[in-house]
């Protein structure tokens, strides 16, 4: 299973992409994660439904020093939100900001 999550709130530059990365390799999951022009944060996920549910539960975090997740939006493989071309097959990698 391969979900699209955009990450609303205060969630770039307080190390919440390095979170998710962990996140995710402790869950089992594949995909990887990118800051968006917006200020949200674009993560692509793969794995069994079970592992993406602990996943999503875990990054929903709120913090008053780092990271505050007030929403994430959730669309499935084959959405029209869903990126084309996107390949998935192994790890979990944080994407670059682009400079």
């Amino acid at each position: 299973m391969e979900i699209l999550l955009v990450v609303h709130g205060f969630v770039q530059g307080v190390g919440y992409r390095h979170f998710v990365r962990s996140s995710a390799e402790k869950n089992g999951i594949l995909g990887e994660v990118q800051n968006m022009p917006d200020g949200s944060v674009r993560i692509i996920a793969k794995g069994s439904k079970e592992d993406l549910a602990s996943f999503e539960k875990e990054i929903q975090i709120r913090s008053n020093n780092g990271p505050d997740v007030m929403y994430i939006e959730k669309y499935a493989e084959g959405s029209s939100k869903f990126p084309k071309g996107v390949v998935v097959d192994s790890g979990f990698r944080i994407i670059k900001d682009r400079t």
